[in-house]
Parts: structure tokens; sequence; C-alpha cells
């Protein structure tokens, strides 16, 4: 009987301890406390910006990446480094700013972009005008993200929508010609 015990105390301690260590999600750290009560800062809206805008610029610089590989059109390889670069910078903004009000990013359900079925073999010309799709497609969705965050409560957030709003805009503009 002693041993039973003592075998279950064990296990437990060794429960506690392996699910205290759970603080984060890849390199990312996060306090214990946010991971198990998932109490953020941020109002709903705000918490569906980060997360919202997260999920589609990551798509979006996996997108360019492939189209700057295999792409054949020099004008959507260069749209797609522009983009590239342009995300990057609004995904280290919207880390930021959502580390600043206790949102967890990157968040465990978030996938990456897997390309359709046949896309994958696709000719260059194809997978150019696929990306054009997609861009303008991810692009209007951000850009809807970001009217709404600026009417947001938060200062910051807001301050930094109304900022990117204007280069969002001239993007969508350049990938509506390019398609």
């Amino acid at each position: 009987m002693n041993r039973k015990i003592a075998l279950f105390g064990l296990s437990t301690f060794a429960c506690v301890l392996s699910m205290s260590s759970c603080t984060s999600v890849g390199e990312h750290k996060a306090s214990a406390e946010l991971y198990y009560t998932n109490i953020t800062k941020a109002d709903t809206e705000e918490y569906r910006f980060y997360r919202t805008v997260y999920q589609l610029a990551n798509e979006e610089i996996e997108f360019a990446n492939i189209i700057s590989q295999r792409g054949s059109n020099t004008s959507v390889k260069s749209l797609a480094t522009n983009l590239s670069t342009q995300y990057k910078d609004v995904l280290a903004k919207v880390q930021e700013l959502a580390t600043k009000s206790d949102v967890l990013i990157p968040f465990s359900a978030m996938h990456s972009l897997e390309l359709p079925a046949g896309l994958d073999s696709a000719q260059a010309s194809i997978l150019d005008k696929e990306f054009l799709k997609h861009s303008l497609h991810n692009q209007e969705a951000i850009l809807h993200q970001f009217e709404g965050a600026a009417r947001n409560t938060d200062v910051s957030v807001r301050k930094y929508a109304k900022e990117a709003l204007p280069v969002l805009e001239k993007s969508i503009e350049e990938t509506k010609t390019l398609l």
C-alpha cells in the first residue's frame, strides 16, 4: 500500500513539474500564468487583429518566398519581394504590440501555408497568377483588420494602424495592376 501511495505521489509530482515547464511556443517565451489563464489586456477586436494579421502576414511571406524561387514574371517576383519585406515589418510590429497586450503570438493553432493540390508542381506562370489572387485576397483581409484597428481604443494600436494603412492600400493597388 505504501508503495502505491509513493508511486502516486511521484507521478503527481512529475505531472506538475512537466506542466509547469510548458511555457513556450517555439522559441517565444511567456509567463506560465498567461498560458494557464489566457488573460490579455486586449479587447476582442484588438485580439482578433493581432491573430488574424499575424496569420495572414505569415502566409504572404511564405507564398512570396515560393514565388521568388519559382516564379517566372519579374514584375510578380519584384512584388513578392516587396510584400515579403513589408509583411516582415508588420509581423515585427504586431508581435511587439501583442506582447505588450499579453496576446500569445505565434499561437499553437496557427497553420503554415500549404499550396493546393497540383499547384506545387504547376507551371511558373500559373503559380504567378495564383499568387496574385491569393495575395490580393489576404491583403484585403489584412487591410480590413487595419481599418478596424484604426478605430481601436488602444492608442498605440490605433496609431500604428493609421500609419500603415496608406502603405497597405498602395500594395493592393500594385497587386491589382499585375492581376
